[in-house]
C-alpha cells in the first residue's frame, strides 16, 4: 500500500506523540509507524483499547492506522469518538479533519478543521491541514491565512510555505509567491524549484 503523500505525513504521525501509557508502548507505536505496518500498529492499538476502553490515546492510535490504510469511513467514525469523550485533543480534531478532506468531504474537512483552530491556536498542524481543506474546496482566499499562520508558528516548514506561495500564484499574486519563492531557497530549495515552475505555469 502506497504512503500519504508526503506534506502531510509528518503532521499526521505527530498525532501519534506522547501517545501509550508506557515508555515500551511509546516505542512500539513509533516502530510501527517508521516500519509503516498500518496493520500491525491498528492491531496493537485496538488489543490496548479494549484493556483501556476510556483512554482516548488508543482511539487516536486506532484512527491514525485506519486513516493510514485509507479505511477513512472507519477512520472518521473513531476520531469522532475519541473527540466527543476528549474534545480536546487536537491530534485527533487534526486526523478528523485530514480524513474527511482524503474521504472526499472537503468543505466538512474545513468546518472540522476551522474548529479545531478555535481549541489548537498554537498548532502549525491544524492550520495547514485547514489550508488544504480550503484548497480542495477551491477558496484560496481562506487557504492563504491558513497557510501563513502555520508558517508563522512554524516558520522552518517548508510545505507551508510552498502552499501559500502555490495558492498566491493562481489567485495572481506573483509578487508575493516570488517572495516566499525566496524563502524557500533557504528552507528547501527543491520546493523553491517546484514552486518556481508552478508560478511560470500560472499557479497550475
Amino acid at each position: 500500500m502506497e504512503p500519504l503523500p508526503p506534506p502531510a505525513d509528518p503532521l499526521l504521525a505527530s498525532a501519534l506523540s506522547g501517545r501509550g501509557n508506557t515508555y515500551g508502548e511509546r516505542e512500539r507505536i513509533v516502530e510501527l509507524n517508521e516500519g509503516q505496518d498500518w496493520a500491525g500498529l491498528l492491531r496493537f492499538a485496538e488489543e490496548l483499547q479494549r484493556r483501556d476502553p476510556e483512554g482516548s490515546d488508543w482511539g487516536v492510535v486506532v484512527g491514525y492506522a485506519l486513516l493510514r490504510q485509507r479505511d477513512y469511513a472507519n477512520a472518521i467514525a473513531a476520531l469522532s469518538r475519541v473527540i466527543q469523550r476528549n474534545p480536546e485533543d487536537i491530534g485527533a480534531w487534526n486526523l478528523l479533519g485530514e480524513a474527511q478532506r482524503l474521504a472526499g468531504q472537503p468543505g466538512q474537512a474545513a468546518k472540522t478543521l476551522e474548529r479545531a483552530s478555535i481549541i489548537g491556536r498554537t498548532s502549525h498542524v491544524t492550520f495547514f491541514l485547514l489550508g488544504q481543506a480550503y484548497r480542495d474546496t477551491n477558496r484560496l482566499d481562506r487557504a492563504i491565512p491558513a497557510y501563513r499562520e502555520a508558517a508563522r508558528l512554524a516558520p522552518e516548514f517548508g510545505p507551508a510555505w510552498f502552499e501559500l506561495g502555490s495558492a498566491q500564484a493562481r489567485l495572481g499574486e506573483i509578487k508575493e509567491a516570488l517572495d516566499v519563492v525566496e524563502v524557500l531557497k533557504k528552507l528547501d530549495p527543491a520546493l523553491a524549484q517546484q514552486l518556481s515552475a508552478r508560478i511560470r505555469a500560472g499557479g497550475r
